[in-house]
């Protein structure tokens, strides 16, 4: 069974990489905090382990382009953020 990897700074805020993980052991999703914000690159999945979506974060905010996948991991939409 895999454990979550969930890194808090002093204040008790999420700070560095996050992964968490379904019931069954499969990935989650993986991340970056800093001080309470997610900042970097994102990946969600579906609990069958296909991708569900990735992309970026600055300040807690998603930027630039994101993708969006079906529940078989194919791509069905892409989006940029500003």
């Amino acid at each position: 069974m895999k454990i979550n990897i969930t890194p808090k700074n002093k204040e008790g805020q999420a700070h560095g990489l996050w992964e968490r993980y379904f019931p069954n052991g499969k990935l989650w999703h993986k991340g970056n905090f800093i001080n309470g914000q997610a900042h970097g690159p994102w990946e969600e999945y579906n609990p069958n382990g296909k991708l569900w979506y990735k992309g970026k974060y600055i300040n807690g905010n998603r930027d630039g382009p994101w993708e969006y996948h079906n529940d078989n991991g194919q791509l069905e939409t892409k989006n940029y953020y500003i």
